[in-house]
């Protein structure tokens, strides 16, 4: 299941929990492409449960990726990944994960954490 709140002006925090449903991979895609016709964003993202998209979602989601990276650049302000799991610690900090985000990117334990990350580069972003 998908879950997406605005919790504060343009800081979106989505939660992606099991079970998983059939449109949960639709949402998604339909979710980045609403965030990236606003001027500017902040995102924060967790899972939880069976991770993973579709290897077919997995391929439009890179598509994407590919596609929107100028976009991304110049309008996300920040995304937030909240990692609980020591586990999956080292996939969500590593350098090539660093450097495949075309905007800031930061790996935090909880969502406050992330809200007042994102809030602090939000203070400073001309918009």
């Amino acid at each position: 299941m998908i879950s997406v709140k605005e919790i504060e002006s343009n800081i979106f925090e989505v939660e992606i929990t099991s079970p998983r449903e059939t449109n949960d991979e639709t949402t998604f895609l339909d979710l980045l492409d609403d965030l990236i016709a606003r001027n500017y964003f902040g995102l924060i993202f967790s899972t939880e449960g069976k991770a993973g998209f579709s290897p077919e979602a997995k391929k439009e989601m890179s598509t994407w990726f590919k596609k929107n990276k100028p976009v991304l650049k110049d309008r996300c302000v920040g995304f937030a990944r909240v990692n609980t799991s020591q586990s999956k610690a080292a996939r969500f900090t590593s350098k090539a994960m660093k450097l495949a985000m075309p905007c800031p990117y930061h790996v935090v334990t909880n969502n406050e954490d992330a809200r007042e990350w994102l809030l602090n580069l939000l203070s400073t972003y001309e918009k």
